[in-house]
C-alpha cells in the first residue's frame, strides 16, 4: 500500500509540475497533463492517502 501511495503521489506531482510547464511555456498538450494530474491526484491518490494513513494508525 505504502508503495502504491508513494508511486500515484509521483506521477501526479510530476504530471502536475509538468503541465504547469507546458502551460507557462505556451507548449501543446498543456491542459492534457494537468487535467490528467490532477484528476489522478484528487480520485487515486487523496483517498488512498487517506486509507494508508487511518490503516496506519490503527
Amino acid at each position: 500500500m505504502k508503495a502504491a501511495v508513494f508511486v500515484l503521489g509521483t506521477f501526479s506531482f510530476s504530471t502536475i509540475g509538468l503541465g504547469s510547464l507546458f502551460k507557462i511555456l505556451h507548449w501543446p498538450g498543456a491542459n492534457i497533463l494537468l487535467v490528467l494530474g490532477l484528476s489522478v491526484f484528487s480520485v487515486l491518490f487523496v483517498p488512498s492517502l487517506a486509507k494508508y494513513l487511518y490503516d496506519k494508525s490503527e
